[in-house]
């Protein structure tokens, strides 16, 4: 077999067996944004995590109570202390297990690079939720374009 046959016959493969030990790489996006942005001005701003019983959702029917929710369940925390900026002032509540982290581990497995596709995204603007949570041209989800590009 001479150089060539070799080079043709893998160019001609068009499946790659990942193997057994497969595993997809995490995504990683800024702690700091999640906690001082993303957190408090969309998650407990709109209200993820106990639902608005004003516009009819259910009490302890949101993001709050585990079994109501298929994904990204949240824990209710004091919020973390930015001090305005985009950076936690303390970290001392923000290490493995904290409530926080929690969060942030719950809401990176919905995240996206590609927002338009990710479920933090797309769920609450009503596909797949139980109610729009707002538009898709709410300005609150350009939190969610500036953390997917950090």
């Amino acid at each position: 077999m001479g150089p060539f046959a070799s080079a043709a016959t893998v160019a001609a493969c068009v499946t790659v067996d990942p193997g057994p030990n497969f595993v997809v790489a995490d995504e990683s996006f800024d702690a700091d944004f999640f906690f001082c942005r993303v957190e408090p001005e969309f998650l407990v701003r709109r209200r993820c995590g106990p639902g608005d019983p004003a516009l009819g959702d259910v009490a302890g029917g949101c993001h709050f109570n585990a079994s109501a929710v298929s994904g990204m369940a949240l824990t209710n925390h004091p919020p973390v202390d930015c001090g305005g900026g985009d950076h936690p002032l303390n970290r001392s509540a923000l290490g493995v297990g904290s409530p926080a982290q929690g969060n942030l581990q719950s809401a990176t497995l919905v995240m996206s690079r590609d927002v338009q596709t990710a479920p933090i995204y797309v769920r609450p603007t009503g596909a797949n939720h139980p109610r729009a949570i707002f538009p898709k041209n709410d300005p609150v989800l350009d939190l969610l374009r500036q953390w997917a590009a950090r």
